[in-house]
């Protein structure tokens, strides 16, 4: 296993490829994902002009979040074997379809078939791909291209959720689904066509390869190979604990970004200032989205998330005293610190346990984790609310699956260890995983 840390003198950061393609990831995820982040917008709405209750609103957003998960992990070999500009394709056009078809809603079964399947399955073939994918364009230095990466996740809510809040004020929630649906096609268009899957489709070399490095990102590995590779994946104990981490993050994170809307009007504010809290806390979080890549390539991604979870944890208790609009604001920038920081690493680990070997699988079944995640926190707040009238006890489930994510890092392998060491020479023709042995340097970490 070659170094991943460049011998001294070794250029951080230059002109490549690698940055545009992390740029068309970016504004993917941001016009991809914006609408359910910002998904809170649309309650008082939709309530308003059918007499939904909450928890009937919501489970659209839970059943988009367990429908993307269930195809994250079928998303991410489809990626691995046929190329994320495919699958790019493929679900972009899904997304448009369904987009145009929710603003023909008319029926809650006619949500839930739209914005719940269509769009679920839509997100997860186009969004799960894009990191793997944009992981072969980094020899070195990945914790910087994720980090710029991540940081898009915060921007993309940031903007989007003033901007969807004034549209459904002035055009209805109708036509502000159509008019995104638009904007996003012509987006999504431009940017698959200048994407390439892997540097030698342009004729290059992967970002911070130096002379002598082994060609690891030349070609898609035959899937045999693929396949073969996953097999071994998955009898590794952090391809399972990872999801999990994923899944409790989500937990605790959703409940806040799908109800602290509610919860600010609830408490006086009018919808245009409640939907700015997700501005604050998501343009808070791009600067730990990007810091924390960056800061688990030399800390360590262990301590980094850790530190991260359990912030995300802790703040949100400030919400049981918060009433004040300056308050709802301070807790919206106390947050997004700890929310910024909580999907950052993983990329970093799964560079860390695997290497340079495809983790489209293991990517997806971390989204698997996620989606379930999402769907859950998403979920619960509108039960609890329509049961109790309140949004209490979400607030303290959110706090103990954030604080148990943190505890459940802790317990991860070491990181300084390939899991499966030298998978591109050694497997071919075994049966079944390799003993646990000595096993060769990542990079000499382990936090």
């Amino acid at each position: 296993m070659t170094s991943l840390t460049p011998p001294r003198g070794h250029r951080v950061f230059y002109p490549h490829y690698a940055w545009a393609i992390v740029t068309i990831i970016a504004v993917m995820q941001m016009v991809g994902s914006s609408i359910r982040m910002a998904f809170g917008v649309f309650i008082d709405p939709l309530s308003e002009q059918f007499g939904w209750g909450q928890g009937t609103i919501t489970l659209a957003y839970a059943l988009s979040s367990v429908v993307t998960a269930l195809v994250s992990p079928l998303a991410g070999s489809f990626g691995d074997r046929f190329g994320a500009r495919m699958a790019m394709v493929v679900g972009c056009a899904m997304f448009i379809v369904g987009m145009l078809l929710i603003g023909l809603v008319t029926q809650v079964w006619q949500f839930y078939l739209t914005f719940g399947v269509l769009l679920g399955v839509a997100q997860a073939v186009f969004l799960v791909p894009l990191i793997p994918s944009a992981m072969t364009w980094f020899r070195r230095h990945l914790g910087l291209g994720m980090g710029v990466l991540m940081a898009a996740w915060g921007l993309g809510p940031a903007l989007a959720a003033p901007l969807i809040g004034w549209m459904i004020d002035q055009l209805g929630w109708r036509d502000t689904f159509w008019l995104t649906a638009m904007g996003s096609s012509a987006i999504m268009a431009a940017l698959i066509l200048m994407y390439s899957n892997r540097p030698s489709d342009r004729g290059l070399e992967p970002y911070g390869a130096l002379p002598g490095d082994p060609d690891t990102a030349s070609n898609r590995p035959p899937a045999e190979r693929v396949k073969l590779f996953t097999k071994f994946m998955r009898h590794t104990v952090a391809y399972w604990n990872l999801s999990s981490i994923h899944f409790l993050g989500c937990v605790g994170h959703a409940i806040i970004l799908v109800y602290i809307i509610p919860i600010a009007v609830a408490e006086g504010l009018s919808l245009v200032v409640a939907a700015g809290l997700i501005t604050v806390l998501s343009g808070v979080s791009i600067v730990t989205r990007l810091a924390t890549p960056v800061l688990s390539d030399h800390i360590g991604p262990k301590t980094v998330m850790t530190v991260a979870y359990a912030i995300q944890g802790v703040t949100v208790v400030m919400l049981f005293w918060t009433q004040d609009t300056w308050l709802f604001y301070l807790f919206a920038v106390a947050f997004g610190i700890g929310y910024g920081g909580e999907a950052g690493g993983f990329p970093i680990l799964n560079r860390r346990y695997y290497g340079y070997a495809p983790v489209g699988s293991a990517h997806g079944v971390q989204m698997l984790g996620a989606g379930l995640g999402m769907a859950l926190g998403g979920w619960l707040g509108g039960i609890i609310f329509d049961l109790t009238g309140g949004y209490e006890l979400a607030l303290i489930i959110s706090v103990i699956a954030s604080l148990a994510g943190a505890a459940s890092i802790l317990l991860l392998e070491r990181t300084d260890r390939l899991l499966i060491p030298d998978w591109e020479t050694e497997f071919l023709g075994e049966e079944a995983p390799p003993a646990r042995q000595p096993m060769a340097q990542a990079d000499g970490r382990s936090r």
